[in-house]
């Protein structure tokens, strides 16, 4: 009988010795913390927590990683009813934020208050918000990597060759080269990159996220010619954005376009007739006009970019590339229009307009110079 009680005792003390301890109250523990994708349109942070007294509060703190001059992060409070194991989500909706870009990096923290006072912040994490419509292939290359999902490795490896191309040549006319990494989104066809934007515009073939660092394009193998074009365009906005961001403010949209136009690496022929045709009626706008935003009227628009192309090429061949990299570093320490032309050129915004536009007009010969500007750029 004594033996049976002793071991009754010894299997009480083993199993008391083995079970948890009780959680004390202020003793907060995360059980799980998770994000679940709704791209593009939502993002849903999950959480599970105990403590030894009632948890009463629950606050999520998030952001993205993008190009910014202060650190900003969002803050939602949770709601749930308090007690010793709670589970809750709150779910981030785009369409009333604005959206972002496949590939975008977030990050989130939680805090999490009880009714003793006690508080937990837990370490940082991250999210990786992609497009999951699709099973995507990388291709990387120094700064720049390749998504797509349809076409072979060759497809991929042809708009590589074009981003490299393109900030070589970039490089060389300008100074300018990439300062972080690019993400380039090869879309099958426009109806897959649509999908992937929260309320586009029909007629979006790709759109450049600058502080994102993120291309999106929709380009099917059959189209590589366009592609190639749109890709070139696209990275130099990527890289001129990367070269001159600064608080103050940016480029003006002449330069900013007119850069993009010239390291595209072909131009249509609608752009050199508008600009033909506006030399030999005497309608060329100003580049005081043209450092606005580009009027929606197609025929203005075609114009505007021509234009803008034409006083880049000017630039870039009547005083060179050290000075339009003289330009660019001018205006990422913060300039006015003017200041920064003056301080390169010696010219204003209006000076260099009349010297420009001069150049355009009909030589002694009769022909015009304009008529110079061909369909294939340097």
């Amino acid at each position: 009988m004594l033996k049976k009680l002793l071991a009754l005792l010894l299997i009480i003390g083993v199993a008391l010795g083995t079970a948890p301890p009780a959680q004390a109250a202020g003793d907060i523990v995360v059980k799980s913390s998770a994000v679940e994708s709704g791209f593009p349109t939502s993002l849903t942070f999950k959480i599970a927590a105990a403590s030894g007294a009632p948890i009463t509060e629950i606050r999520l703190h998030y952001t993205t990683v993008q190009l910014s001059f202060a650190e900003v992060y969002g803050e939602a409070f949770l709601i749930f009813t308090p007690a010793v194991s709670v589970s809750a989500q709150w779910t981030w909706d785009l369409r009333r934020s604005g959206g972002m870009p496949p590939g975008t990096t977030v990050v989130y923290w939680w805090t999490l208050v009880d009714n003793t006072g006690a508080r937990l912040q837990t370490a940082k994490e991250q999210f990786k918000f992609e497009d999951t419509r699709f099973k995507w292939q990388t291709l990387k290359q120094d700064k720049t990597t390749i998504y797509w999902y349809s076409g072979a490795t060759s497809f991929a490896q042809d708009i590589m060759n074009t981003t490299q191309q393109a900030l070589a040549r970039l490089a060389a006319d300008t100074g300018a080269s990439l300062r972080s990494e690019v993400r380039i989104y090869l879309y099958a066809n426009s109806n897959d990159l649509l999908g992937s934007m929260l309320f586009p515009q029909e007629w979006t073939g790709g759109v450049a996220f600058t502080e994102y660092g993120t291309i999106a394009i929709g380009l099917s193998t059959a189209n590589l010619a366009w592609g190639r074009t749109a890709i070139a365009h696209e990275l130099t906005h990527m890289v001129t954005h990367q070269m001159v961001y600064n608080p103050y403010g940016g480029l003006p949209t002449w330069l900013e376009e007119g850069l993009a136009m010239h390291n595209q690496g072909s131009v249509d022929q609608t752009f050199t007739a508008a600009l033909q045709t506006a030399i030999k009626n005497g309608t060329l706008l100003s580049l005081k006009t043209l450092s606005s935003p580009f009027s929606s009227y197609a025929d203005i628009s075609y114009l505007s970019y021509a234009e803008s192309w034409s006083a880049v090429e000017y630039l870039i061949d009547n005083y060179g590339a050290a000075k339009m990299a003289e330009l660019l570093e001018t205006f990422r320490q913060g300039s006015t229009y003017d200041a920064a032309l003056l301080k390169v050129y010696g010219k204003d915004t209006k000076g260099l307009n009349t010297e420009w536009q001069k150049s355009l007009q009909p030589s002694t010969s009769g022909a015009v110079i304009g008529d110079a500007i061909a369909l294939t750029m340097k």
